[in-house]
């Protein structure tokens, strides 16, 4: 069983390696590169690491038998395979020719629109916090009952994401230094309020991608130069945040306690670092699903239904749960209670919908196609809206494989329902601007 799950992760990075030589020209925060490489970690890590160190979670991993974690790995290499096969096929019809031309106006636009984004996102955000309140947000003993609390605040919510995406379009934009450089203070106010006030690695993780992104474009670094040092140090960064994780469920209110709390578990820390990680989730998940239902029993219904969730429960109470929703009540059932979830599966998705191997290949092949057309559209119209938004989305591509598709779906949405008007504003307002200068009359 050793050499089946060392081979299968072997052959998925195979495939992960010949994607990454097509797409070697382009950034490393490429969104197709993002979606290869966490497809080739997420399909590897929990299957190969667990051989050798016994992992440790609240999940239920002792469900998942050798036989179990073998059939999860082909179905992530059949995800891989979809996804490598549509970045194939894009590299050989990508479009060529110039680009669309910068239109006048375009920073002055970008400006508007950043501020609005900044303006709409902490008044919401401002109101979500009321609404929760203080302690409820600096709570770090019980995690679960913080989304509890936030549950129909959703709108409300949004408003620190938005602000996120406000900073990022400033940055992504023409703007001036000086101008970028007040909006990066404003992000860098946010990561330290995530991370040290509320406990939210995620927002910070957002900002450090979206930068990343739209640094590595704007300097022409390719993947092809990517040395080993700076592998390794993204290696250091993602240990920092799993310790941040760990470190997380162990203070409480004592920073000295925690270290020493972390420090006499040794290995267990270690285990339930592997059984806890990001990397780790979404293969229990999986491997949970495949053991306990029928592969193509839903015939593509989640997919449809993962539309109908951004309607709001006013408008349709019973409208139907999202595949994550179903998970965490029906195998977390007290943690569904107290508020909390668990990650999803794309790959489990895939195969609950069309069947196994078919079903997370059709999956991989979406994916693959989505992204490399994004990627086309923002090489044609670089400030577009396509453009501006894609830093901000680049973490839930990272992330895609703890998700399904009503998630990312209504992500989206909900995103797009408030950015696209401020952007048509913003222009409109920008536009109106300029052809009012430009007829005023000269005074001599």
């Amino acid at each position: 069983m050793h050499a089946e799950r060392l081979g299968l992760a072997a052959l998925l990075w195979t495939l992960i390696a010949c994607g990454l030589f097509l797409v070697r020209r382009r950034s490393p925060l490429h969104l197709p590169t993002l979606a290869l490489v966490t497809t080739g970690l997420v399909g590897s890590f929990f299957p190969v690491v667990s051989l050798y160190i016994e992992p440790s979670s609240w999940r239920n991993l002792d469900y998942l038998s050798p036989e179990l974690v073998a059939a999860t790995q082909r179905e992530y290499l059949a995800f891989a395979a979809g996804l490598v096969i549509a970045i194939a096929v894009a590299s050989r019809t990508a479009l060529r020719g110039a680009s669309a031309p910068v239109v006048e106006g375009t920073s002055e636009r970008d400006f508007a629109a950043a501020a609005a984004l900044l303006a709409v996102g902490f008044t919401l955000y401002a109101l979500y916090v009321r609404q929760v309140g203080l302690s409820a947000l600096f709570d770090r003993e019980d995690y679960a009952s913080k989304y509890l609390a936030s549950r129909n605040l959703g709108p409300l919510q949004l408003g620190l994401q938005l602000a996120i995406a406000g900073c990022l379009w400033a940055e992504a934009s023409p703007l001036a230094r000086a101008r970028k450089n007040v909006f990066a203070l404003v992000a860098a106010a946010i990561a330290v309020w995530s991370i040290a006030f509320i406990s939210v690695r995620t927002n910070a993780v957002v900002l450090a991608l979206g930068y990343g992104l739209i640094l590595c474009e704007r300097r022409g670094f390719e993947l092809r130069r990517v040395r080993i040092s700076l592998v390794a140090l993204f290696a250091l960064l993602y240990l920092a945040l799993e310790s941040f994780a760990l470190f997380r469920g162990t203070y409480r209110g004592d920073l000295g306690s925690a270290f020493a709390v972390m420090h006499s578990q040794g290995e267990r820390a270690i285990a339930s670092a592997i059984g806890g990680s990001e990397l780790s989730h979404p293969f229990v998940t999986a491997g949970e699903v495949l053991r306990a239902r029928e592969g193509a029993e839903l015939h593509g219904s989640s997919l449809v239904d993962g539309v109908l969730a951004c309607l709001p429960h006013g408008l349709w109470p019973e409208r139907p749960l999202l595949l994550s929703e179903q998970f965490v009540r029906s195998n977390y059932a007290d943690l569904a209670a107290r508020g909390g979830g668990a990650a999803f599966s794309l790959v489990a998705e895939g195969w609950l919908d069309f069947g196994s191997i078919v079903g997370p290949l059709l999956f991989g092949l979406a994916c693959g196609a989505l992204l490399s057309g994004v990627e086309r559209r923002r090489a044609r119209v670089p400030h577009g809206l396509v453009a501006r938004l894609t830093p901000y989305f680049a973490f839930y591509v990272a992330m895609q494989h703890r998700n399904e598709f009503g998630t990312l779906f209504k992500t989206v949405f909900t995103m797009a329902l408030v950015v696209v008007p401020l952007w048509l504003i913003a222009d409109a307002v920008t536009a109106a601007f300029q052809k009012r200068v430009s007829i005023a009359p000269v005074r001599s």
